[in-house]
């Protein structure tokens, strides 16, 4: 019955836009044209970040575990996970459940080389700089990268964003500027949704536009 599985809740705003883009982007003339999903939003689900920084603080993967053995057992042929610092522990969870878990940071990269961009600056949690797990796949894929100023990016994402505040346009454009490449990673789910707050231009990558691209592939669903 079902057929894609979310965790959500990572950040909720970031979910509910997630599941926003699936729908819009899914070719359908009725209701029942639309993928059967369901979204586990656990908002308790411990801090990525804080835990990839310092190993002391609570661990969010028996979160995304039991959430994904729940998902499994609902009978879901696909999880999603939109949080781009969860992927840390992508391969870890994959190992112990049996259906697939999509990796949208490997999407993300693959998607920039078959655009043949060829140097992208990762915006992004600084747990996910520190675990280089943009730096790897873009790496592995032959594309440059460049950083912007981290501390920035975390006030936008923490003092902004996910307090519901506006981001203020100025501290954006400061952020960006000067960064020498042809392409920005949107690299946390919660930037994502400055592109269209911001109409930001196609070489701003939202992973979870790709994302929800692949999971449409994956079902064989038409896109509009």
């Amino acid at each position: 019955m079902y057929e894609l599985g979310i965790i959500g809740g990572l950040g909720p705003l970031a979910s509910s836009y997630f599941y926003q883009i699936i729908t819009q982007k899914t070719k359908a003339n009725k209701d029942q044209d639309h993928l059967n999903i369901i979204i586990l939003s656990d908002a308790k689900t411990p801090d990525r970040t804080n835990y990839i920084l310092d190993k002391t603080n609570e661990n969010p993967y028996p979160h995304l575990l039991k959430n994904c053995q729940l998902l499994e057992k609902l009978g879901c042929k696909l999880i999603s996970i939109p949080c781009n610092t969860a992927a840390y522990f992508h391969d870890e969870l994959q190992k112990s459940i049996s259906i697939p878990i999509s990796n949208m940071i490997e999407n993300t990269a693959t998607y920039i080389k078959n655009k043949h961009y060829n140097k992208a600056a990762i915006l992004a949690t600084t747990g996910t700089i520190k675990a280089n797990l943009y730096q790897n796949a873009l790496q592995k894929n032959n594309i440059n990268y460049t950083l912007p100023n981290q501390k920035n990016i975390m006030e936008i994402i923490y003092n902004y964003i996910k307090q519901g505040k506006e981001v203020p346009i100025k501290l954006w454009e400061e952020t960006i500027q000067n960064l020498n490449c042809d392409c920005y990673i949107l690299g946390c789910t919660e930037l994502s949704i400055l592109k269209t707050k911001f109409n930001l231009p196609n070489n701003f990558i939202d992973p979870l536009e790709i994302e929800a691209d692949k999971i449409l592939d994956f079902f064989g669903k038409e896109r509009k």
